[in-house]
């Protein structure tokens, strides 16, 4: 059976982890689809530091090159390069049929989300963690066909969840009356994939807006 697994890990075990210690940024991998064998993986870099990534990540030992592709007015678009072989935890994953969906910095962890075709090689992979000695909690495991579920709006099953819960519980009241850490507690995950959906969530919502907005600009 074909498994979403979310995996939480400490800043340091991934690369730029501890550029994320030192500055006000939240860096994440872009899903992207390669056209060649060749093709660098983007990371986006959101956050007041974001115009200083560039020139602090110049210096980081596990980066091969960096490129600026483009700013936008909350941050940037990088192409990067690095050495997978390098990272124990990439090379978990690079080792396996794993295919990586989500990679984002939290302020003191970094939220994968990965697509792995087994619960057997899911244990394979856990027990290679603690043999080379990684800090990798999994924190969600979900079957794929569950993770597909219809939800509304673009949303998926998980997002919409915790998109309601919050409103149910008073996240977004002006004087909130829940934190993200209670929320986990409920949905019975961590503070940063509660985080992490709900950024999903409102990202989905706006850019259905915005091309909701663009089709009326069409056609009238």
């Amino acid at each position: 059976m074909c498994l979403i697994v979310e995996v939480v890990t400490p800043l340091s075990e991934l690369p730029l982890g501890r550029l994320v210690e030192q500055h006000d940024f939240e860096l994440e991998l872009e899903p992207s689809i390669p056209t060649s064998a060749d093709t660098s993986p983007f990371i986006w870099v959101r956050g007041p530091d974001a115009r200083t990534f560039g020139t602090a990540a110049d210096s980081a030992p596990d980066i091969d090159s960096l490129r600026l592709v483009e700013t936008v007015p909350d941050g940037a678009l990088y192409s990067v390069e690095w050495n997978f072989d390098r990272n124990p935890v990439f090379a978990s994953l690079a080792e396996r049929p794993i295919v990586l969906l989500e990679c984002l910095s939290a302020t003191d962890s970094w939220w994968l989300r990965f697509r792995i075709p087994s619960h057997g090689m899911l244990t394979a992979l856990r027990r290679d963690w603690t043999e080379r000695g990684l800090e990798t909690e999994v924190d969600r495991i979900t079957p794929l066909a569950a993770d597909e579920e219809p939800a509304s709006d673009g949303l998926t099953s998980h997002q919409l969840e915790a998109l309601l819960l919050a409103l149910e519980r008073g996240y977004f009241d002006e004087h909130r009356r829940t934190s993200l850490d209670e929320l986990g507690d409920e949905l019975d995950i961590s503070r940063q994939a509660v985080a992490a959906r709900l950024r999903r969530a409102y990202r989905t919502l706006a850019e259905r807006i915005r091309n909701e907005s663009s089709y009326d600009e069409r056609i009238t």
